[in-house]
């Protein structure tokens, strides 16, 4: 079973903190359209929304924000991609073939990450883990390696698991007779997704409105004047300790960070400098209460397909849940 990124590669490149937060694996089925499409989501053109008291915090893994209960969580996530792969294994042996996609696991988190979402949104916030594991993961980077070669599968086999053979074609919509049982539309992994979602091309995973407004709410909380102002006085705040960058995103992105398995001396001293200038600027009392007041107004603006989002979220998990009871 193969994967997707969970969020937009191009917002991903633009905004490094979700770089290491954002992705988890997930089927082939993901790439469907939801009942909810992305292409309903809309473009604001409105003047940004006023704010209320901004908060003194050095981080917010620990606050609420109102997409949180429109948007998997860590726990439901992992549910969900279990299920899912469950699912797909045991369609796949009612044909008659061993079949066991990759298991389900949860991007590297840090030990503050916040419970209620995927991603932190506003990089590394604790200033011990910045002045200990720099920008790199906590505990040290892993060797990257290189996952065994899949056997290649056979057309019967093919066929099963999404519904055609033709290796052009991601999808099929079955009908064919594979050991004497009939492929259902899209193989199994759409039967899967037909029993998480209710629908054979249903997104398995967040849905697709609410994964979007979550990124274009974070897009448009960088871009407010008023986050632009706070990165300012960071970024000065950062030359004062020697160091150069426009934003906290261009220091957690810097390419330099990549090139070793640990954090090197340059790149402490470059992450404690910015933790210090963190607090000292609120930026993340700032970015946080921001983003807070994008994510709030979508969701009013949206109210009535947020009501979708919602229920088909709820159904989702307890889907899962059932599956994985079963």
């Amino acid at each position: 079973m193969s994967s997707r990124s969970r969020r937009s590669a191009a917002l991903l490149l633009a905004l490094p903190l979700l770089l290491a937060g954002c992705a988890s694996a997930v089927a082939d089925s993901n790439h469907a359209s939801s009942s909810v499409h992305a292409s309903e989501a809309p473009t604001s053109t409105e003047a940004p929304p006023s704010l209320p008291a901004t908060p003194v915090l050095d981080s917010a893994n620990d606050k609420p924000l109102p997409l949180d209960g429109y948007l998997l969580n860590p726990a439901q996530l992992l549910t969900v991609e279990k299920a899912q792969a469950r699912l797909i294994s045991d369609c796949m042996t009612r044909f008659g073939f061993s079949y066991t996609p990759p298991a389900p696991v949860l991007p590297g988190r840090d030990s503050d990450a916040p419970a209620t979402r995927i991603d932190g949104r506003y990089g590394r916030q604790s200033t011990a883990l910045l002045a200990t594991w720099g920008y790199h993961p906590e505990g040290g980077g892993q060797p990257a390696t290189k996952p065994p070669a899949e056997p290649p599968m056979s057309t019967q086999m093919a066929t099963a698991e999404r519904g055609t053979s033709d290796p052009k074609q991601r999808f099929g919509s079955g009908g064919q007779t594979v050991n004497g049982q009939q492929v259902p539309d899209r193989g199994c992994i759409g039967e899967a997704g037909k029993r998480l979602t209710g629908s054979a091309e249903g997104l398995v995973g967040d849905p697709q409105f609410a994964s979007d407004l979550n990124l274009s709410t974070l897009q448009s909380a960088r871009d407010d004047a008023r986050t632009q102002a706070v990165f300012a006085r960071w970024s000065q705040c950062m030359k004062a300790a020697g160091f150069s960058y426009a934003d906290p995103l261009a220091a957690m992105g810097d390419p330099a960070w990549a090139t070793t398995a640990a954090p090197t001396p340059h790149e402490l001293q470059v992450a404690t400098a910015d933790g210090a200038c963190r607090h000292q600027e609120n930026v993340v009392g700032v970015w946080y209460t921001v983003d807070y007041a994008y994510q709030q107004r979508a969701i009013d603006e949206n109210a009535a397909a947020m009501a979708k989002v919602r229920t088909a979220l709820a159904t989702e998990v307890q889907a899962a849940t059932a599956a994985l009871g079963s």
